[in-house]
């Protein structure tokens, strides 16, 4: 009888799961490259606590952008740092008068400090549009004239991420693990996107207009959840009828740090899953989504020890069909198809890894970065 049940609940979310993998296809396939020639006053803010070994590194890449030298700014929310941040970031300002540092107050009463820097940061900027990446992040010369050429009828734009592996052959495995994995996710929010499913993004690469931000409340009716400060605020925007699209231009593209160990990425990890609970109320199709996910990951493996072949047989439709995906999307997104071997690893490893940032994150059991 126990058979059955999984049986039936396998069969179900397998269907839902590849309903979604086609619909991510469909949508990389039709995505939108359609580009305006605007030149709106953009403010560049980033929360930044602890980064004097990448806040140098990420201001010298924003003051050399090719965008118009006095249409846009740069706020760099200092959420009080205990290194020196805020002295390389000061040294900057003294140099670039576009360059502002923000010492962020009330940390200690913020249950997501980052919402609450980000906040004081959009506060003072004077920018139509807001665009935002991570501290430890690296981006082109041309990334503001790229993320703000995809604004037309859309509220926000949401970039490509992904870790920098200068050297894939010699990174470590949990490196090569952690870039893979960021890549699949990416590449299924990108295709949801594309198709008007507002499911998943990164902050590493956001931008919204202020005005609609603050339309929704800014980040007032999520300042309860630690994380959450991209996807969530992405589903507020949704359920107020707003338009997101997707940056497809590849001088758009981000890179982000790699992960240093396998702790600070399960932490990592679980910390983004914990917005997994929030999404029964902010984006219910979503958490159906994530349901499958789950539930096809370790499902199959369970049913091999009473039908193997049945298990079998799921596994491999599902590695058939993810593997045409993926390599779509590294074609897509420019990326080397050759990574392409590690997918076997990963794709084995997933069960283990999946319940336990699923259970780590459903406990709260991580810790932010700093």
């Amino acid at each position: 009888m126990i058979f059955q049940i999984i049986y039936a609940v396998t069969f179900i979310f397998l269907l839902i799961y590849l309903f979604y993998l086609r619909l991510f296809y469909i949508g990389l396939k039709n995505r939108n490259v359609n580009f305006v020639n605007s030149k709106p006053f953009v403010s560049i803010v980033i929360a930044a606590r602890n980064e004097e070994k990448n806040i140098a590194r990420l201001l010298t890449t924003l003051v050399n952008q090719t965008y118009q030298s006095d249409r846009f700014q740069i706020i760099i929310a200092n959420d009080n740092s205990t290194d020196e941040t805020a002295s390389i970031v000061d040294r900057f300002s003294q140099k670039w008068d576009k360059i502002k540092l923000l010492n962020v107050t009330e940390r200690e009463k913020a249950i997501s400090p980052k919402k609450n820097a980000l906040s004081q940061a959009i506060e003072m900027a004077e920018g139509e549009i807001i665009l935002s990446t991570d501290a430890d992040c690296l981006v082109g010369q041309y990334w503001i004239e790229s993320m703000i050429a995809c604004f037309n009828d859309n509220e926000m734009v949401i970039g490509f991420s992904r870790t920098k592996l200068v050297d894939w052959s010699n990174a470590s495995f949990i490196r090569k693990f952690e870039h893979f994995d960021f890549l699949a996710m990416l590449f299924a929010a990108a295709g949801a996107i594309s198709l008007g499913k507002y499911f998943s993004c990164s902050g590493q690469n956001i931008a919204y207009k202020k005005e609609a931000f603050n339309k929704v409340g800014g980040f007032e009716k999520i300042k309860h959840i630690i994380s959450g400060d991209d996807v969530n605020l992405m589903q507020l925007f949704r359920k107020s009828g707003m338009k997101v699209s997707f940056a497809f231009t590849d001088h758009s593209y981000v890179y982000t740090q790699p992960i240093k160990n396998i702790g600070k990425f399960l932490s990592q990890r679980s910390r983004w899953t914990s917005n997994m609970k929030w999404q029964i109320i902010l984006n219910p199709e979503f958490f159906v989504y994530l349901l499958s996910v789950f539930f096809i990951t370790f499902l199959p493996i369970v049913i091999l020890f009473d039908l193997w072949q049945l298990g079998v047989g799921v596994l491999l439709l599902r590695m058939i069909l993810e593997l045409i995906f993926l390599k779509y999307g590294y074609e897509v997104f420019g990326e080397n198809k050759k990574k392409l071997i590690f997918y076997p690893v990963w794709f084995f490893i997933q069960p283990f890894y999946i319940i336990a940032i699923a259970l780590m994150g459903g406990l709260n059991l991580f810790s932010w970065k700093k």
